[in-house]
């Protein structure tokens, strides 16, 4: 069994740039989900307002790595209107069983942090082992690596756990 596999989505590239950097440090196996149909200009951004408003779960395309190799996945999203955004959802929905341990990182420009992590847990049905919010304010002031070093340092401890346990 494998230890960690990052999990991540991104429209804009903020979620993307953390994610990668954070499997960079961590030495963790990871994985983007891509969406079927484009989110990119204006209907893209509705497309996604519509999504998340409504419930969906919109088609992304098929993932390689299988999360029931691993001791723990950290899945990695934005937050859309409040809410955890709804490509990740359909992630959780298509491995919901899969999952040993979870953990959670979002990026957001206002608020909803909290409730994108209780979603994300409530989705999973677990308890996530740690969380991480990051603004865009910080991501483009380069203001979050020490919330980024305290969640690996979070996420390592979990795992360890979680790999002794598995």
């Amino acid at each position: 069994m494998k230890d960690v596999l990052l999990v991540y989505y991104s429209r804009t590239g903020y979620t993307a740039s953390i994610a990668r950097e954070l499997a960079s440090m961590a030495g963790w196996d990871s994985e983007e989900i891509l969406d079927r149909h484009s989110r990119v200009g204006p209907w893209g951004f509705v497309r996604s307002l519509l999504d998340v408003l409504m419930g969906r779960h919109p088609a992304i395309r098929k993932t390689v790595k299988d999360p029931a190799d691993y001791a723990l996945v950290v899945l990695a999203a934005p937050v859309w209107m409040v809410r955890l955004s709804a490509p990740i959802r359909s992630y959780i929905a298509q491995h919901r069983n899969s999952f040993k341990n979870v953990a959670f990182f979002c990026t957001y420009g206002g608020q909803g942090a909290e409730r994108a992590a209780e979603q994300c847990a409530d989705f999973v049905g677990k308890q996530l082992l740690a969380t991480l919010a990051i603004t865009d304010v910080e991501i483009e002031k380069a203001d979050y690596r020490a919330k980024l070093d305290k969640f690996l340092w979070q996420v390592r401890a979990a795992g360890k756990s979680a790999v002794r346990a598995a």
